[in-house]
């Protein structure tokens, strides 16, 4: 008989959102998950004080990928806690630690690709639109495009989040084939095309409309374009990310100076 109910994950699943509340050098996202994972805990070993402490202890141990896809990875800790037998406990912590350990940078690898580089520029870039082309001159303009931004970037986050933690935990030897089936490469490449189609139109209109066909703002639609042709060649050779930003940051200090 199972003894984790619907709720118990959603209550972990809530206190995901604090992962790296006590995040340290040493073991990372260790003391977020063993507090999110805890209240599952005590209630597999709620007559077994023993065990309970072998699982707090072996749940401080190293722990550390994506925060958005760590609900994946916690779904599997606690389906394996309350299903391997306690016989063994040797043998029980050995597969957990295993599969703890060969999760964690996978899942890590996609929720990086999926959100830092897609969603969270895309959201970005939407809510930047919003407000060029609405004209700076409109408070309200700004509320708008915070909360586009905000929507386009919270709304895929909860629902990945959620329904891996609930699917991780009801088919835990599937999830890999779960994750493949998505598709999560195919979506961040959709995501990619999309924003840089938006980017092309958001310079073509900004420079063309007669409200901003001035020199001061067709100078700058040229040097919107110019960036981002040199990112994208860039990128296409393969210069790290960290590189690009830098470089354009002392790009623009020096024009800022210079103009």
């Amino acid at each position: 008989m199972k003894k984790i109910s619907a709720w118990d994950l959603l209550w972990s699943g809530l206190k995901l959102n604090f992962l790296q509340a006590s995040w340290n050098f040493e073991r990372l996202q260790n003391a977020g998950f063993l507090f999110s994972i805890r209240n599952i805990l005590r209630k597999i070993y709620d007559k077994d004080p023993q065990g309970f402490a072998g699982a707090l202890k072996r749940h401080i141990g190293f722990f550390n990928t994506h925060i958005f896809f760590s609900s994946a990875a916690l779904g599997v800790i606690a389906r394996l806690e309350e299903t391997v037998s306690n016989n063994d406990p040797q043998a029980k912590e050995r597969e957990i630690e295993n599969t703890k350990m060969g999760i964690m940078g996978p899942l890590a690898a996609i929720g990086d690709s999926l959100f830092w580089s897609g969603i969270k520029p895309f959201a970005l870039l939407i809510g930047v639109v919003i407000v060029m082309l609405g004209g700076t001159a409109k408070p309200g303009l700004w509320i708008w495009a915070v909360l586009t931004a905000f929507v386009i970037y919270n709304v895929p986050k909860v629902a990945i989040k959620y329904f891996l933690l609930f699917k991780a935990y009801y088919q835990h030897q599937q999830l890999f084939g779960l994750i493949q089936r998505i598709k999560f490469q195919d979506i961040l490449k959709s995501i990619k095309i999309t924003g840089m189609g938006i980017l092309g139109m958001f310079t073509a209109v900004y420079a063309a409309t007669d409200e901003y066909f001035v020199a001061s703002h067709f100078v700058d639609s040229l040097l919107l374009a110019g960036v981002f042709f040199i990112t994208v060649s860039a990128l296409k050779r393969k210069v790290s990310v960290s590189r690009i930003l830098m470089v354009l940051m002392v790009v623009c200090i020096i024009i800022a100076y210079i103009f």
